[in-house]
Parts: C-alpha cells; sequence; structure tokens
C-alpha cells in the first residue's frame, strides 16, 4: 500500500496504516510475538504489521535506530519510528505525496528527513505511474518518447548513505511496488556493513520471496530469514 507514489487518503488506506502500522502498539502493547503477527497477516490481502519478534529474531524499531523508509507515503511509519525514538529516512516519489510527508515531519521535531527519490539498483532518472488515488504509485523508465508522469531522481542506498556520511543504518521499511529487489541490489554494501533489521513486502511479484531472499542472503549471508503471507522478515542474530 504505502508505495514509493501513493498519495491518496482515503478510507481504506488510512484502515491499512492502521492495521499495517498502530495496531499491535495500541491494542497488543507492542507485543510483536511471531504467531500473533502470523495472524494479523493473514487478515488480509496485502499487509500486516512491519515488526516481528520471535526469541533471539529481533525485528523492531529501537530508540536510538536509524531507520530507511522506502515508500514512505505520507509518513506513518516514520512517525511510529519517531514515537519509538528513532530517526527515518523518509523516501516517496510522488510530488503530491511528498508535500504530506513534509507536514507529517514538520510535526515530528527532526525525527523524520523527506527524501523526494527512489531508491533502485543504479542513480538515474525515472518517472512516476499514477494510480487513480495515488496508493500504488510507481516507477518506470524515463525514454525520449515517454514524457507521462512527474519525473523523479533515483538513486541507491548505498550510494545515499555514503553521500549523506550516514554512520549506520539499523532498520529497512520497503514498500515500493515490486520494485524492492532493485533497492536490496543498490543496498549490498549497507547490508554487508550495518546489516539493519529488514522488513520488505513481498506480495507485488510472484517471485518476490525467493528472489528477495537470494539478494539479501547474497549481500549478507549471515541474515536470518522469515518469511510471512506478506512480508520478508530479516535480521542478523
Amino acid at each position: 500500500m504505502a508505495s514509493q507514489g501513493g498519495g491518496g487518503c482515503d478510507l481504506g488506506a488510512l484502515r491499512l496504516v492502521f492495521f499495517e502500522v498502530f495496531l499491535v502498539h495500541c491494542l497488543y502493547g507492542g507485543n510483536y510475538d511471531k504467531f500473533l503477527v502470523s495472524a494479523l497477516g493473514n487478515l488480509c490481502d496485502k499487509g500486516g504489521p512491519y515488526e516481528l519478534e520471535d526469541g533471539d529474531f529481533d525485528v523492531r524499531v529501537k530508540s536510538g535506530d536509524i531507520v530507511i523508509d522506502a515508500g514512505a507515503w505520507c509518513g506513518d511509519f516514520g512517525a511510529y519510528a519517531a514515537f519509538k525514538g528513532a530517526t527515518t529516512y523518509a523516501f516517496e516519489i510522488a510530488e503530491a505525496t511528498f508535500r504530506h510527508l513534509e507536514e507529517t515531519a514538520a510535526l515530528n521535531a527532526g525525527k523524520i528527513l523527506p527524501v523526494r527519490m527512489g531508491l533502485g539498483n543504479s542513480c538515474k532518472e525515472m518517472r512516476v505511474f499514477h494510480t487513480g488515488n495515488h496508493v500504488g504509485d510507481r516507477l518506470v523508465s524515463s525514454s525520449p518518447s515517454s514524457d507521462a508522469g512527474e519525473k523523479v531522481e533515483v538513486t541507491t542506498l548505498d550510494a545515499f548513505v555514503q553521500e549523506k556520511k550516514i554512520k549506520k543504518v539499523d532498520f529497512i521499511k520497503a514498500d515500493i511496488e515490486g520494485v524492492e529487489r532493485d533497492m536490496l541490489e543498490g543496498a549490498a554494501y549497507v547490508l554487508k556493513t550495518f546489516a539493519p533489521k529488514l522488513a520488505i513486502c513481498t506480495y507485488h511479484l510472484p517471485d518476490d520471496p525467493q528472489v528477495l531472499r537470494d539478494r539479501i542472503l547474497s549481500a549478507n549471508p549471515r541474515y536470518k530469514i522469515v518469511q510471512m503471507r506478506h512480508k520478508l522478515y530479516a535480521c542478523v542474530c
């Protein structure tokens, strides 16, 4: 849902935001037990919580974490991470949505840093393909023969971290309409060096679970991976 685009704030989208980001904290005291997360993930066609805990396997946002939010939408996950004491680099590609993201960032005292760029496997210019209500906007190739969609710069996470001199990355959340595999390919240095916790959507393309798993383990074989119905969770433990 919260993609590299995504501007429409309709009631269905807001329900899904609550379900994915806030429900466990509000109703279950932040208990991201594997059984509960699995049960919640099975309740809907897309979505489920972005955190998971099962003994030593701990994919949760902690105070002091540096979070990468790929597909930040209006900043829902960034606001949740800010509440927990983390700082989020929030990537969003659609101009209209980015304005909402900036408003959310302004309410969170420097804990959300909006970035109007996409994340992929190379640095280039692409275009935004808009859906009707902006939920599910995605990146498409930019070419001289196509002028559809607004232009947006795409970078790799490795290049962004090195350019901004970011000293660590603790958590990566990604829901970017099938571009997750490219994002992971462009984050090989980050995965190997910092071993951040991962919560990555795997429902956009049929082979996402296997392809994303392979990309992660290729970059850092120390990862342990848990695949739920719609999301992949990973950490080094």
